[in-house]
């Protein structure tokens, strides 16, 4: 019994070690993300209940960050708006975007006339430069 109590003591003591807290990550900017494009759908009309066969079911967009693709979000074919060809499309998303030189990305999937799904290739946007802002208002006392 005396051994118990002491091996326990023991224990206890040395689980009763300094304990520093592992510094907090500050949270990444989230920004409010808006991404346009065009898009003809003479060939490939929007699916819908009706359409399900040579149609087109969704845009999925984001970045490229060098060459890992950051998907953003992925938008129903009802962002695209009009009723000449090619429409005006427009969706908004809220993420994280790295710092340094990335990439905009679209893809397009749908049906195929066989039932199959099928994906366009990454059409990509202008290179855009994501840097970190300026401080400012910067006061520093000496004693």
């Amino acid at each position: 019994m005396r051994r118990t109590g002491l091996l326990i003591a023991v224990l206890l003591v040395a689980g009763c070690g300094a304990h520093v807290p592992a510094p907090v990550p500050q949270p990444l900017k989230d920004w409010t993300i808006t991404a346009t494009w065009n898009y003809n759908f003479t060939n490939y009309v929007p699916c819908s209940a009706t359409v399900t066969k040579g149609c087109i079911s969704s845009f999925t967009w984001g970045y490229l960050q060098g060459t890992t693709p950051i998907p953003l979000k992925t938008s129903a074919v009802s962002v695209c708006a009009g009723t000449t060809q090619p429409e005006s499309c427009t969706d908004t998303t809220n993420a994280t975007v790295g710092i340094g030189s990335i990439v905009p990305y679209i893809i397009a999937s749908g049906v195929d006339n066989n039932g199959n799904s099928v994906s366009s290739s990454s059409d990509q946007g202008t290179a855009v430069n994501v840097a970190i802002g300026t401080p400012s208002g910067i006061d520093i006392g000496l004693q």
